[in-house]
């Protein structure tokens, strides 16, 4: 919950310095009647002083006005970017970054917009169908995207959220034969995740030691030893779980979890002994 609230803050961030650089580019690429020129800066006024809602109203009663696609575009992408990142209101912003692509087919806006409903879907909202259509879309792009390894990345684990285990592995395989892709090294920790998913759990085994011996942060291998370990514990390698478990006393961030986890195993080896 806190990385989530942490995101959402840098989200937050981001999202207020792109929105001035939207009106930035209102005010250079647009032809404006005097009125929708003052109902702009109107918006602009209530976004400085942190005033959503009434922006979003604002903008609105320009969209009422009927200006031309160029000016359409860039309100309801600054609507989306209110309701989504400023309101939090991340249903509303999907609909209005979804309005974009039906008045342009510059591929700049289709990405812009894809990536952002994207993200939304993925690490908000957990929509991962719409996660999986778009990063899919986007992954499929050629020449292919500057940030095509994440969309590959997001697109595998919304498969394995799915259980869609097929198509996530296509993806993974692709990954793990790719010593280049930004994100080789913990394709390997998903793919331990889809088969612990699965309960095959031998499978799972492999690819999390796999994940442990390329992982340099340490903290990230405690989380794959923990899985691993109740793969152990689940196929009755009972000295191995504990072991596994021991080795993360004190590391993993609930460690109370694991003091419950070694006196379960300990007392099950006990219970085989009698």
């Amino acid at each position: 919950m806190k990385i989530l609230k942490n995101n959402f803050h840098i989200l937050k961030r981001a999202g207020h310095v792109l929105a001035f650089l939207v009106l930035g580019l209102f005010m250079s690429a647009c032809d404006f009647t005097p009125r929708i020129h003052k109902d702009i800066l109107i918006a602009q006024n209530y976004i400085t002083n942190q005033e959503y809602a009434l922006a979003v109203k604002q903008y609105h009663k320009i969209l009422e006005m009927a200006p031309n696609d160029e000016i359409k575009i860039k309100v309801n992408y600054q609507i989306a970017e209110l309701y989504s990142v400023s309101l939090g209101q991340y249903y509303k912003g999907i609909a209005f970054y979804e309005k974009i692509p039906k008045l342009t087919t510059d591929p700049v806006w289709l990405v812009k917009t894809q990536e952002r409903i994207g993200e939304i879907a993925f690490l908000y909202i957990n929509d991962y169908e719409k996660a999986a259509d778009v990063y899919s879309k986007l992954s499929d792009f050629r020449p292919k995207l500057s940030n095509h390894d994440l969309y590959e990345y997001r697109l595998a684990i919304s498969y394995i959220k799915l259980k869609k285990y097929d198509m996530a592995t296509k993806h993974l395989v692709t990954m793990h034969n790719n010593g280049n892709h930004k994100y080789f090294v913990d394709s390997f920790y998903q793919s331990g995740v889809l088969y612990f998913d699965k309960q095959e759990w031998n499978r799972a085994i492999q690819y999390f030691r796999e994940y442990i011996k390329r992982e340099d942060r340490r903290d990230l291998k405690v989380r794959a030893i923990f899985l691993m370990a109740n793969c152990y514990e689940t196929i009755e390698r009972l000295k191995t779980a504990y072991d596994l478990y021991y080795s993360i006393l004190g590391e993993y961030p609930n460690n109370k979890v694991i003091q419950e986890r070694l006196n379960s195993v300990y007392e099950r080896r006990v219970a085989r002994k009698r």
